[in-house]
């Protein structure tokens, strides 16, 4: 399996030097004016608003090519942390000099893209997006793109030992420290906003957080950042429900879903986590949550479950993201889960044997009724597999 994923990946890698690091988007269509003011409707009232978001849905099920007529080619802070951290994968597995250049090419053009007005370096969306919380602008730094940018200058200077990544990282960890509004929801724990601008209480957001605090607390001597992150380790921890699941936000009816990566991206924050803390409560979450996501985020096959729960209405039948979060998370799990090593090799040869196009990117979805969108978006999920696939090489190198 190791042989067929390098192959794959190579092919990849040949596709996005002719692509570059610019894409469409699966958001296109809704940071238009239009989708702005539609999904804010839907939001309002799903009953009137639903007739004006089903032209969305349906452009993206059955052209979804035609976003080249309303948007433009952007490159997306979150991808450009993926293939820092994939093409340093490949420098690891290879030795090869060339792949080492190009994350220190792609860790310049990202550090040109952080957001100014903050405590440190950040990151968000380059553009509009409408949530249940909002209109946030495209300047609106988030802790869920930061997050992969604060890993992938720590490589970076793990790697190279070269202080400017460090230097780089430390401003990172400040703005995760500083900027990031904290809300008590208990007497020993508190939940972290997604961005500077809302005092949401999404649990993915409070993992990615935490992760960099603790990592940043003993990297830098920091005992505050530390109580910070253990105020939202405990609000995570809290919020498991008794099947091991968590909701995605739990102060918002609307958001109230389970969904794939979503549930990875907590699970995978946490094992990190717990590298760093070494305790048994966390060590039982990720355990507890880990039997859910094998339970209802599985099917009989081992591909992924888009949903175990829905807040509203669902087209996609297979999610490539899911499939790239799902093979980082089995491969962090290997090590605590038995099943996990088998399950992320059945994943790897469903991408690289169903899902890779002829030019060498990846399907990016499969909807419900069986149209597949081929258009490769790098921000959701082509830089993710490209990372999850070169982590699955390295973790099985002789």
């Amino acid at each position: 399996m190791k042989e067929k994923a390098f192959s794959s990946l190579m092919q990849f890698v040949e596709w996005q030097k002719r692509n570059g690091f610019s894409s469409y988007d699966q958001y296109d269509f809704w940071s238009t004016g239009y989708g702005i003011w539609c999904k804010r409707l839907y939001y309002k009232n799903k009953y009137l608003g639903m007739p004006f978001v089903t032209p969305i849905f349906l452009a993206d099920i059955i052209l979804p090519g035609s976003r080249r007529f309303f948007a433009k080619k952007k490159r997306f802070p979150i991808a450009d942390a993926h293939f820092i951290l994939g093409y340093l994968n490949l420098y690891l597995y290879t030795s090869g000099e060339r792949y080492l250049q190009e994350a220190k090419n792609i860790a310049d053009a990202l550090l040109e893209s952080s957001l100014s007005g903050f405590s440190g370096h950040c990151w968000g969306y380059p553009f509009n997006w409408m949530t249940t919380r909002g209109l946030w602008k495209s300047g609106v730094p988030l802790i869920t793109t930061t997050g992969y940018c604060f890993e992938a200058y720590m490589k970076l200077f793990e790697l190279t030992k070269e202080e400017r990544y460090l230097t780089i990282a430390h401003s990172i960890f400040n703005f995760s420290y500083k900027d990031l509004k904290d809300t008590p929801v208990d007497k020993d724990a508190s939940s972290c906003s997604y961005s500077p601008i809302d005092n949401s209480q999404i649990i993915n957001a409070n993992a990615y957080r935490s992760y960099v605090l603790v990592k940043g607390s003993q990297l830098f001597t920091n005992k505050s950042a530390l109580e910070k992150a253990l105020s939202n380790i405990r609000f995570i921890l809290s919020k498991q429900q008794s099947d091991g699941s968590w909701l995605y936000a739990v102060n918002d009816n609307r958001d109230h879903f389970i969904d794939n990566f979503h549930t990875c991206f907590v699970l995978k924050n946490l094992l990190k986590v717990n590298r760093l803390l070494n305790d048994d409560k966390i060590a039982l979450v990720v355990k507890k949550g880990f039997d859910f996501y094998k339970k209802s985020l599985l099917s009989s096959d081992m591909s992924p479950v888009p949903f175990a729960k829905l807040s509203r209405i669902n087209i996609v039948k297979k999610e490539l993201y899911d499939y790239a979060e799902g093979i980082s998370l089995c491969l962090e799990m290997q090590d605590v889960d038995a099943d996990a090593q088998n399950i992320a090799n059945m994943l790897v040869q469903d991408v690289v044997s169903k899902y890779q196009k002829k030019d060498g990117s990846y399907t990016t979805r499969v909807n419900i009724f069986n149209i597949r969108n081929n258009v490769p978006f790098l921000r959701w999920p082509q830089a993710q597999l490209f990372f999850a696939l070169t982590k699955f090489i390295l973790n099985n190198h002789n």
